[in-house]
């Protein structure tokens, strides 16, 4: 049996099974990215203060080649992320290229990646919230030419950006719309960047059914679809396709501090 094929329906099976112990907290949550976003985009929702999130995301490969070797790898993400003051959040990510080690000689433990997002304005009744980020800042330093920006560190996934997003709470079937659009530059040097130019995206929570939400989103580069499920209050699932052909996933652990 091909285990790649089955991971799809194995995950759709456990998603079905997850409605079985759905919760009515909000869907709102982590993108595949570590921070709070859609399915793959930022978006300037926030967390309440003192969130704090522990997640796996697993991109495939087909859309993704950051090293120069010319294989694409599909992608373990492992993050913690933290929303405090209230207005800022920060996020701590590893991510690994699976069978990059069995490839090479030298060992990596993958790419380190330090986000940061702020809140200037928060989202008011005909106005929209308002969030500034940076997406991996913070380069890495060693390993050879496959990971290194002219011998002075390494950065993947990099973006600069701002993004609005505004809800909007119809009187329908439908309790919740969002609709997202921002702009990101590359003007931090880096290997590889995410979200240039202008993107957005749109997500909808069906009435009194807040634990899940369904998303539709241009990342600059594609389009891409996909669901958020919270079961247990603090269990959240994510899968969808990216470039609405390429299977990814995601889930995560959230809890507030007292």
């Amino acid at each position: 049996m091909n285990l790649k094929s089955t991971k799809p329906v194995c995950l759709i099976l456990i998603l079905l099974m997850a409605f079985l112990f759905v919760s009515r907290s909000g869907a709102k949550a982590q993108s595949l990215t570590g921070l709070s976003g859609g399915y793959s985009i930022p978006t300037a929702d926030f967390q309440k203060d003192k969130t704090i999130f522990f997640g796996y995301s697993y991109l495939n490969s087909k859309y993704y080649n950051l090293y120069s070797d010319g294989k694409n790898y599909s992608y373990s993400l492992g993050y913690f992320a933290i929303t405090f003051l209230p207005f800022a959040e920060v996020s701590v990510r590893v991510t690994y290229p699976n069978g990059f080690n069995a490839d090479h000689e030298n060992i990596i433990i993958g790419d380190r990646m330090i986000s940061g997002r702020l809140q200037p304005l928060k989202e008011r009744k005909y106005l929209p919230s308002v969030v500034i980020g940076l997406q991996g800042f913070y380069k890495t330093t060693g390993g050879d030419d496959l990971l290194n920006i002219d011998g002075k560190g390494a950065s993947f996934f990099n973006s600069s950006y701002i993004v609005l997003t505004k809800n909007i709470h119809p009187k329908s079937i439908l309790g919740k719309i969002g609709i997202s659009a921002g702009y990101g530059t590359d003007i931090i040097a880096a290997n590889t960047y995410q979200f240039i130019g202008f993107f957005g995206g749109i997500s909808i929570s069906p009435k009194n059914m807040d634990y899940l939400e369904l998303m539709l989103e241009y990342d600059a580069d594609k389009w891409n679809t996909g669901l958020r499920l919270t079961i247990l209050k603090h269990i959240v699932l994510l899968a969808g396709l990216e470039g609405m052909d390429a299977f990814s996933f995601g889930i995560n652990y959230r809890f507030l501090l007292p």
